[in-house]
């Protein structure tokens, strides 16, 4: 039996994960940017993903999957949900983590360069996601479908 101050990690062939990103993360608003009311989430587990972000009323997107870190490279590298496909297929970010604050940013694989790509912020709300209770913010439905399952 482990002990109190030990963790068990489940390493999977291939992937990657960093231990000082496992955790809950809050959306910080973008008061310099377009969107000064954002809000949303990411939760990182070993390799698995949950995260939504609401720039506005209509524009939301929630994600749920695995993920591997190459690098300061965030790949996400199968989405079991996936609300706001139309808006382009996540598939990797690239971040900064300094101390509480990580810095995404996002990677869109639409076909026009002329779009900037997307930064967050987030700072950290708690290191273990075991035991917390998510915050009132659900994974938002949307008519297209989800993405299948690998």
């Amino acid at each position: 039996m482990a002990a109190p101050a030990e963790r068990t990690l489940t390493f999977l062939r291939g992937s990657g994960f960093r231990l000082d990103l496992v955790g809950i993360w809050d959306l910080m608003a973008d008061a310099t940017g377009c969107w000064p009311a954002q809000k949303g989430f990411l939760i990182f587990r070993e390799t698995q993903i949950t995260a939504v972000l609401e720039r506005h009323a209509t524009m939301r997107r929630g994600i749920e999957g695995t993920y591997a870190i190459a690098g300061n490279r965030l790949l996400l590298t199968g989405l079991s949900i996936d609300t706001a496909p139309e808006q382009g297929a996540l598939s990797a970010g690239e971040f900064t983590l300094e101390g509480d604050v990580l810095t995404i940013t996002w990677l869109s694989t639409l076909s026009t360069d002329t779009a900037p790509r997307q930064v967050d912020t987030f700072h950290r709300r708690v290191q273990s996601s075991e035991g917390v209770l998510l915050p009132p913010v659900a994974i938002y439905t949307s008519d297209a479908p989800n993405a299948p399952a690998d």
